[in-house]
């Protein structure tokens, strides 16, 4: 019979923080709310994300036939504290995933090399061994697996709380028709959140109505992402300068406060903490040329060759050019820094009307003779109706026209 404790130490040697086994049966429990959540309209604006997508994600054996066993990896992606710096210009906040490389690129080899490995170690076991290997974009319910593999429990935010790492990691599975023994398969913590509610009331748009439920629609995250058209109005000033995800509901966690002081993180831990001897990952640290709060002036200026260079294997390319200086755009006007004021000018002649209507809310927002001298003029020569709205508006509920 195959080791789990080789399958298990074979995980560390490859530089996942955490792993854990379970069964391949199906997850009822998540098939239940998501569809509840859909049918409810939280999950609007991500069209992949369907009932039939559930049909399959929440049973590994329509992902791989005859699946026996799956494999819960995590990996910890935390590198340093955000960077508080207000040197130069205004700045925006990106999601402390995102500062380095694009994790998929650096996970998936490794479940790669995880297989080749599982194929050797248990070829007498199973001559036809296969695997299915998922890094969060395909159809696997990772956070399920997750918590019942012991990994993690449910955060209120709807992450997963690992213990020593928080919610701070990436995660990933292998399913195989590898047949292990029960008495080695993990089982769920005993642990949950008791009656601490902070990221809840922490979250600035109300995302999170209730423990365990997110409103997709309201969240920073996916209006930085995935949204690809305008962000709602009301929801504009209440995003401050984040331009790519958001990490508040994590941030306030004390769950991850704790974790953060295990490993060194926090300058706050008592004297009496013995913090881990850690080693970031340099992939995750942030990039030289952006960091995790660059200056947003800079950005808006940025040509698509320009962008495509600079967020190269970045996760942030998702976002595309036309996502992030929307993104901006909303985080320059709500920068109350008239400095912006001539950056947007020029955006409001942006090739993409997207960017242009966002920089009209923008300027109206900032207010003084020039932005309003600008709106003015754009709206006679703008063709687009949605950017004419934008700036009429903006001309409307604008924050004064005075110097």
């Amino acid at each position: 019979m195959v080791s789990t404790t080789a399958i298990r130490e074979y995980a560390y040697e490859l530089g996942f923080d955490s792993v854990r086994i379970t069964g391949a049966e199906a997850f009822p429990e998540a098939e239940r709310v998501i569809k509840e959540r859909l049918a409810s309209g939280l999950m609007d604006g991500l069209p992949w994300f369907t009932a039939e997508r559930a049909d399959v994600s929440c049973y590994p054996d329509a992902l791989l036939p005859e699946a026996q066993s799956i494999i819960a990896l995590a990996m910890c992606y935390l590198s340093e504290q955000p960077d508080e710096s207000q040197e130069g210009g205004p700045r925006g906040r990106i999601s402390r995933y995102a500062w380095g490389d694009d994790y998929h690129d650096l996970i998936k080899p490794k479940l790669q090399q995880f297989a080749s490995w599982l194929r050797e170690y248990a070829r007498s076991e199973v001559p036809e061994l296969e695997t299915r290997l998922f890094v969060d974009t395909g159809r696997m319910v990772d956070r399920a697996v997750a918590q019942r593999a012991g990994l993690g429990w449910y955060g209120k935010n709807t992450n997963i709380l690992t213990r020593g790492w928080g919610s701070w990691v990436f995660l990933a599975e292998i399913v195989t028709n590898l047949p292990l023994e029960p008495e080695g398969f993990d089982t769920p913590l005993k642990a949950n959140c008791g009656n601490c509610e902070i990221c809840l009331h922490a979250c600035p748009t109300g995302a999170l109505p209730a423990p365990y439920v997110l409103d997709n629609r309201r969240c920073i995250s996916y209006l930085t992402i995935e949204l690809r058209g305008s962000i709602p109005l009301e929801l504009r000033p209440l995003m401050g300068n984040l331009i790519f995800g958001c990490d508040i509901c994590q941030q306030v966690c004390p769950v991850n406060l704790v974790a953060e002081r295990r490993l060194g993180l926090r300058q706050d831990a008592p004297a009496s903490t013995r913090p881990l001897e850690f080693h970031p990952r340099q992939h995750f640290s942030p990039r030289p040329a952006t960091g995790g709060s660059p200056e947003l002036i800079p950005l808006l200026k940025l040509t698509e060759e320009e962008f495509r260079e600079r967020f190269r294997g970045s996760p942030i390319k998702r976002t595309k050019r036309r996502g992030l200086l929307r993104n901006v755009c909303v985080a320059l006007g709500n920068s109350g820094d008239r400095t912006a004021v001539p950056a947007l000018v020029e955006a409001l002649h942006h090739e993409e009307s997207l960017v242009r209507g966002h920089a009209a809310w923008a300027l109206g927002q900032l207010g003084g003779e020039q932005a309003r001298h600008a709106l003015e003029a754009g709206l006679l020569d703008e063709m687009d109706e949605e950017v004419q709205q934008e700036i009429r508006c903006a001309l409307e509920t604008g924050r004064g026209w005075t110097v």
